[in-house]
């Protein structure tokens, strides 16, 4: 089963294991636990878990401004990747922002990451703009009905 659990002390050289030899579109995981402390402000760095084992990172938007949510930096370790595990993790990111009575989720894919925008679509969400800071980004939006 797959969880999100926070980076912390405990889990932090595990994390830190993770190995990736494609970082195209999503640093290592020593740029995305970067990236989450630099926005520690507002946001949280998350072990993807498949039961007891790390297989990614995720950094979640804290933020609950009108009720948007965000999460950015999503990777599977290669150990783990194309296994069918990318679905899987996106549906729980929606559960966990569900349960923070979020309205829509954003997130930002690279234009060229077909894989990523195929997973994100089949789990209903949409290209909403090009990103403001990047145009090799799309910003997808999924709006949550209650």
């Amino acid at each position: 089963m797959i969880t999100l659990q926070p980076v912390t002390k405990d889990n932090y050289n595990e994390c830190l294991d993770l190995k990736r030899e494609k970082t195209d579109f999503v640093g290592d995981a020593y740029a995305v636990l970067a990236d989450a402390y630099i926005y520690r402000d507002t946001s949280l760095a998350y072990a993807i878990y498949l039961d007891d084992n790390i297989i990614g990172l995720v950094i979640l938007d804290a933020c609950e401004k009108n009720q948007l949510y965000k999460f950015t930096d999503l990777f599977i370790a290669d150990d783990y990747r194309n296994k069918g595990y990318g679905e899987d993790v996106v549906k729980t990111i929606i559960k966990h922002f569900k349960s923070k009575n979020a309205k829509s989720i954003q997130m930002q894919v690279h234009k060229s990451n077909e894989v990523a925008m195929h997973i994100y679509q089949k789990c209903g969400f949409s290209i909403n703009m090009v990103s403001p800071w990047d145009d090799d980004f799309w910003i997808m939006e999924m709006s949550l009905d209650r």
